[in-house]
């Protein structure tokens, strides 16, 4: 008997009521691509007979192994537990999935105390590029493209040897407190953040570590839609920076700055969701900036097996939409955005960073962008 078939009925409720509880005020209403889903049968739910069969095998091969839980690090995770908890867990109702909220230093501190002792807890990571880097020539991944990856772009959405893979990214916009910035005012794009008139009401991250801003501005960079002048013009603006991106999310909430000129998607829908009088401008024009997460199995995980299924779910159209409705980018081509903004295949993506030589991009970025901010 398939795993899959015999919840196929109570998925499908979930299915519905996830829709349901779909974002609230989000641009578009969910009349544009990304909204209004028709809902699916088992098969298509998880990609197609093919898919539905490695599934099977994934499945029974992790409870014959008695692996029964699945530990995730990663910056989302918080976000994404509901979706294990009410889809994964419904569909695979042996395996239950923990997830791990770590990024920056706390995730690399984690992964690298593991591997010196030995004693893993990981067993699957779901991180960004310059989390993940690090960790391919160390082989802290086992090599593994599900089948339900088949269709990914390998140069977009993996490393040169296939180690991991990205499932869903979050994308970054302008979000804006609507009682300090009328919407004619607010950016529209990426040059626009150089307007006179934000000078000193703007307020991110600091651009001169690892994280959101400094993530944008390297990929502008690398890409080309930015240069040095463009670097030191936003230097002019008087940026103040806060001490994460949430902070300075929060500082735009309660209208302190105006505007929060990279904000992460999904923490601005938590933020409207919450009351906050704030709107998002998606920078469609000039090249979009969306950030990766990247999948990879853990080299000695004490649940491969489990990790593999959940990895491979995760490239289902199931779980693309899932994440898509608490505003996870799905990165599989064919699937809807999030709702009220366009399907990934619709955007113009800022040029994908090199994996392997993603370290030495950032540190000639990384100067480039301290020399423009500490004059």
């Amino acid at each position: 008997m398939r795993p899959m078939t015999k919840i196929a009925s109570g998925l499908l409720a979930l299915t519905f009521l996830l829709s349901a509880c779909s974002i609230d005020g989000a641009p578009g209403d969910g009349a544009t691509p990304g909204g209004d889903v028709p809902p699916m049968d088992d098969v298509q739910a998880l990609g197609g007979d093919a898919a539905v069969d490695a599934i099977d095998e994934l499945y029974e091969a992790a409870i014959e192994a008695g692996q029964t839980t699945v530990t995730v690090y990663g910056p989302g995770e918080t976000d994404k537990q509901s979706i294990y908890d009410e889809l994964f867990l419904a569909r695979f109702p042996e395996i239950s999935v923990t997830g791990v909220y770590l990024l920056g230093p706390d995730y690399a501190a984690r992964l690298e105390g593991e591997f010196a002792s030995g004693q893993h807890v990981a067993d699957l990571v779901q991180a960004g590029d310059t989390s993940i880097s690090p960790g391919l020539p160390q082989d802290y991944y086992e090599a593994f493209r599900p089948v339900t990856a088949s269709e990914m772009d390998q140069s977009s959405y993996s490393d040169a040897n296939g180690m991991v893979w990205a499932a869903s990214g979050t994308a970054f916009g302008h979000m804006y407190n609507t009682t300090q910035l009328a919407p004619a005012d607010a950016p529209q794009g990426w040059e626009d953040l150089l307007d006179p008139a934000l000078a000193g009401r703007i307020t991110t991250d600091d651009v001169a570590r690892n994280g959101a801003g400094f993530g944008t501005l390297s990929h502008l960079l690398w890409d080309g839609t930015a240069d040095t002048e463009y670097i030191e013009g936003l230097a002019a603006q008087d940026i103040v920076f806060q001490a994460s991106s949430p902070a300075s999310g929060n500082a735009v909430a309660t209208g302190e700055y105006a505007l929060q000129s990279w904000y992460p998607m999904p923490f601005y829908i938590r933020d409207q969701a919450a009351g906050a009088p704030v709107e998002y401008v998606f920078p469609t024009e000039g090249g979009v900036h969306i950030s990766p997460h990247y999948l990879g199995v853990v080299n000695g995980a004490p649940n491969p097996e489990a990790a593999k299924l959940l990895m491979t779910w995760l490239f289902t159209p199931e779980a693309q939409q899932a994440m898509a409705e608490i505003g996870y980018y799905p990165l599989v081509p064919g699937q809807p955005g999030v709702p009220g903004y366009p399907p990934i295949d619709d955007l113009d993506l800022l040029k994908p960073f090199s994996l392997t030589d993603l370290n030495a991009i950032n540190a000639e970025n990384l100067e480039i962008i301290q020399s423009a901010f500490a004059n």
